[in-house]
């Protein structure tokens, strides 16, 4: 039961990457919209939820990319707030490249990261 609690926290904020970045585009082309809503409502994401994802993150020791998802899930929610309250003046194709943007920079960052502790293992 442990272990299945342990990877389930260990993979939620790639699931919740993946599917912020999935209703975003199903918004933003109004494609089976009652399905992204519902969706939603299950791969949601919260600020809460990932203070206690930060907070899990050390106490069971993962590693400094679990860190970067859990920054990558808090500026999308960001922006997503941000833009909710203050309405951007971008049009909502900008915002979904922003999104992505979001997404990539992180992705990139956390290989760059993977490729240092590799070599610092190696030498």
């Amino acid at each position: 039961m442990k272990k299945g609690f342990l990877l389930l926290i260990k993979y939620i904020p790639i699931i919740q990457m993946v599917g912020m970045l999935v209703n975003n585009t199903l918004y933003y082309f109004d494609f089976c919209l009652n399905f992204a809503r519902i969706s939603n409502y299950f791969i949601g994401n919260s600020v809460i939820m990932i203070i206690l994802l930060y907070i899990c993150s050390f106490l069971f020791g993962y590693c400094n990319w679990y860190r970067i998802i859990l920054f990558a899930n808090l500026t999308s929610i960001t922006i997503n707030i941000i833009d909710t309250i203050i309405r951007l003046p971008i049009s909502d194709k900008q915002l979904l490249v922003l999104y992505y943007s979001v997404c990539v920079l992180f992705l990139f960052i956390i290989i760059v990261n993977k490729f240092k502790c590799s070599k610092k293992a190696s030498d």
